[in-house]
């Protein structure tokens, strides 16, 4: 709901035009990835064809498949590590975005400028999502072991990487309004995880988004920055509400 509720504030407060420096960041990102596997997957298959398949097992289609492999093993890290890097690297333009979004709904006046301020942002969105990164990664390996368990090893499994990921997606998104709101980085951790239904439900749209080949790519990081400070916002004021 909160990304249909982003779509109307983005059309009514004409919020979608910043989606194009981000998108065609993003854009560049994948982009990047599919030029890396262009440059380097011949030679990367070619060297596994020869040296490590057994002449017996040699075929067309055992070439095919190391392609094919390598591409999903290519898409899967960039998929994980779009939040982290991607992320970071946009969290200047991002930030903007989030602060927009709530000078136009609330008639909030935004920080003013200031350098020293940026590069604090700028320092505290790296270490608050390298620590993010380093979790994830943690708890994905574990999530991955799941899978020896007969039957529904795989199924528990799958759901539960997708599940921290969303986590950790939607609270790398929900930070900037709380980097705007002054929140350390424990007081944020400590945000996501006293709000983890709504930081999940962000992290889940903004994946799904992410599925969908070019639009969702441009589109995501405006669409998922603009839908957590909604929900960023909504839990902050909430308890003044009561």
């Amino acid at each position: 709901m909160t990304y249909f509720a982003a779509h109307g504030v983005m059309k009514r407060h004409r919020i979608w035009p910043y989606m194009v420096v981000p998108g065609i960041l993003s854009l560049i990102y994948i982009a990047c990835l599919i030029l890396i596997g262009n440059i380097y997957f011949a030679e990367i298959t070619d060297y596994l064809y020869q040296h490590w398949t057994p002449g017996f097992l040699k075929s067309r289609i055992l070439l095919m498949m190391y392609t094919f492999f390598l591409w999903v093993l290519l898409f899967l890290t960039g998929y994980i590590t779009y939040q982290p890097i991607v992320l970071i690297l946009f969290s200047p333009i991002l930030s903007y975005v989030s602060e927009v979004t709530e000078s136009r709904i609330y008639g909030t006046p935004g920080p003013t400028f200031s350098l020293r301020t940026l590069l604090q942002d700028l320092w505290r969105s790296i270490v608050i999502n390298l620590r993010n990164l380093a979790r994830m990664v943690v708890l994905i390996l574990l999530a991955w072991l799941l899978v020896l368990l007969p039957l529904i090893g795989a199924v528990i499994s799958a759901s539960l990487i997708f599940l921290i990921q969303a986590y950790y997606n939607g609270f790398a998104l929900m930070d900037y309004t709380l980097e705007r709101k002054r929140y350390s980085v424990k007081d944020s951790v400590r945000f996501a995880r006293s709000n983890r239904p709504r930081v999940i439900g962000v992290g889940i749209g903004f994946m799904s988004m992410m599925l969908i080949p070019v639009l969702g790519w441009f589109a995501a990081p405006t669409y998922g920055t603009v839908a957590a400070t909604l929900g960023a916002l909504d839990c902050i004021d909430r308890p003044l509400s009561k």
